[in-house]
């Protein structure tokens, strides 16, 4: 090796043993060596960077019996033994910064060691127990079936394209915006040609399906981890994978264990029971998986096209499992609206509401929240905070060394700040006029409650991953259906309820087409979902001789339901979700 080429290796190897150091749970400490040794690193070549065990082994066969290799899920790096200490010196002096990998200009270096690092073994993943219900059948299906199933899916040109894959459906009609499926059944029901394979899901006990989902995957596309909505299915999904293995992700909603499973192509998977009801499960779009090797390592297997057949059964009355937290049939009191209703009312009950109180909230909301403060607080200057629902303004000076831009739908309270100097415009939550990928930070502070919808709820959400850039991050904050936690009433709870009686005159329920809001009676807790909350003004913005009462509508949030919402996001992840003051709140991060 040439001299400065010397020294650009010693730095990468340095520079590797720093970085490993810090994790004591590795075993690197104290067996680096600058002595040969059989024992070799190879700092830049493992399952992370896309490296297979069998691409390993035809580096470094030819230089001698190999004795051992041991590659680690999500690392870098991997370590090789040989036989004796001579082929690992021969290996050494002719690869070190000089073998380009994979045919690219990137060199491969390596470094001696001492040992296997003591806890090398322990960094690999070990076996997970499968939550109750879920089950893989290999080789469900032949070959031959496998390619007529090909041949009938790829044909059909009706397909939807997603950002991550194509999509088909037949029987009834999937909307991905609210994860709920269309009842009214569509002209194409799933293809005879399907019958024998649903004769085998009938013998083994699922229910007939009459819904069913076609995916197409390209390398390198997937899904984000999702729950199948419990009131538009039943019990039992059934998928079966076609033209390629897959790895599968699973996360349990109750406690996020998480757990990862190869389907193997013309495999069945059933997903049932806890499994279905309270686990998410997904695909990470990537262009290779990590699998188990022949040996019992782990390797790296490349992604090829794939198709998978999902089928279920349209759900014909209110899901009645016994996992009640995370299903939206047994959240109390919630209310299913058309786009119609929505609109109306939002347009009563949350814009003329805000305009007409605008000067007395205003009054009302002059300190800042302490963690939201934090959040603000926590960026460097320069950086661009965008706050959507940004009301008086309240959060725009917490850092003046931010660049900070509001925007809202209330033109009287945008007339607030303006007086103040901030900089802010006029705009729908849902969808803003910022720049894709141009927000460091943004808050959505008690906003996205005030919308009728889930799939309204669920469009602000994306659309401030779709403004914020890659790493930065956003907190939001909704109200919540619990004003209690821990014994601990919320300050909502414990403000002065002088204004209570005065408010109870409105407790008649507004009454829409689809819906009956009733009145919640301020300062107690929350009995249903969706309520309409009173705003008494002050006498000093009263004009008349009565004081005026107007009621905002609000959609309060029961535990784990922001982060439900938040999961169906496929390019962000969640950094932490917590409880403040009678609200939920989640930060979140764009990937």
């Amino acid at each position: 090796m040439k001299k400065v080429t010397e020294k650009k290796v010693a730095r990468k190897v340095a520079k590797f043993f720093a970085n490993v150091s810090n994790d004591v749970s590795n075993g690197f400490i104290g067996i680096e060596n600058s002595t040969p040794s059989r024992f070799l690193c190879l700092i830049n070549a493992g399952l992370l960077n896309g490296f297979t065990r069998e691409e390993i082994f035809d580096i470094f066969i030819g230089f001698g019996e190999i004795e051992k290799l041991v590659m680690i899920e999500r690392k870098s790096y991997c370590i090789l033994s040989f036989k004796n200490e001579c082929a690992a010196v021969e290996s050494y002096e002719k690869l070190n910064g000089s073998f380009c990998l994979k045919g690219e200009t990137k060199a491969l270096y390596l470094s001696y060691l001492k040992q296997f690092p003591t806890n090398m073994i322990g960094l690999q993943e070990s076996p997970k127990v499968w939550p109750s219900g879920l089950k893989l059948k290999e080789n469900f299906i032949s070959e031959e079936e496998e390619e007529k199933l090909l041949d009938l899916t790829l044909s059909d040109p009706q397909t939807l394209q997603l950002k991550h894959r194509t999509v088909k459906h037949y029987g009834f009609e999937f909307k991905y915006g609210s994860n709920k499926v269309d009842r009214n059944p569509l002209p194409n029901a799933i293809p005879e040609e399907m019958e024998p394979i649903i004769k085998k899901f009938v013998e083994l006990g699922m229910p007939r399906p009459n819904q069913l989902t076609v995916n197409h995957y390209a390398p390198g596309q997937g899904i984000p981890l999702h729950t199948d909505t419990h009131s538009s299915f039943e019990d039992g999904i059934i998928s079966i994978s076609l033209g390629s293995d897959i790895v599968m992700d699973f996360m349990s909603n109750d406690d996020g264990r998480r757990l990862s499973i190869v389907l193997p192509r013309r495999s069945c998977l059933i997903i049932s029971q806890e499994a279905r009801y309270s686990w998410s499960h997904g695909i990470t779009p990537r262009k290779y998986d990590v699998t188990e090797a022949v040996d019992h390592g782990l390797t790296v297997k490349r992604r090829e096209n794939r198709t998978s057949l999902t089928f279920r059964k349209v759900r014909t009355s209110k899901c009645d499992c016994t996992f009640s937290r995370w299903c939206d049939s047994q959240s109390e009191n919630s209310i299913d609206l058309s786009e119609k209703t929505a609109d109306n009312i939002e347009r009563n009950h949350v814009f003329r509401v805000y305009d007409e109180i605008a000067t007395h909230f205003s009054e009302t909301r002059h300190s800042p929240w302490p963690n939201v403060k934090a959040f603000i607080k926590s960026f460097p200057a320069g950086s661009l905070l965008l706050d959507i629902g940004c009301g008086n303004g309240k959060y725009l000076t917490c850092s003046q060394s931010l660049f900070s831009i509001g925007s809202d739908r209330s033109k009287q309270l945008l007339n607030v700040c303006r007086k103040r100097g901030y900089q802010v415009v006029n705009a729908d939550c849902r969808a803003s006029p910022f720049r894709d990928d141009v927000a460091d930070a943004a808050i959505c502070i008690a906003v996205i409650h005030h919308l009728a919808t889930e799939d309204r709820r669920l469009q602000t959400l994306q659309d401030i991953s779709r403004i914020l850039r890659k790493g930065g991050r956003a907190l939001v904050y909704v109200w919540a259906k619990e004003q209690e936690m821990a014994k601990r009433k919320s300050t909502y709870l414990l403000q002065k309820k002088s204004n209570v009686s005065r408010t109870e005159v409105c407790s008649t329920p507004e009454t829409y087409s689809e819906a009956v809001l009733p009145v919640h009676t301020n300062r107690t807790e929350f009995k249903h979902a969706d309520v309409l909350v009173p705003w008494s003004l002050n006498s000093k913005e009263s004009t008349g001789t009565d004081t005026p009462t107007y009621l905002r509508f609000y959609h309060v949030f029961k535990e784990g339901e922001l982060d439900s919402l938040c999961s169906k996001i496929s390019n962000i992840s969640i950094r932490r979700s917590y409880y403040d003051q009678g609200n939920w709140c989640i930060e979140f991060e764009k990937e």
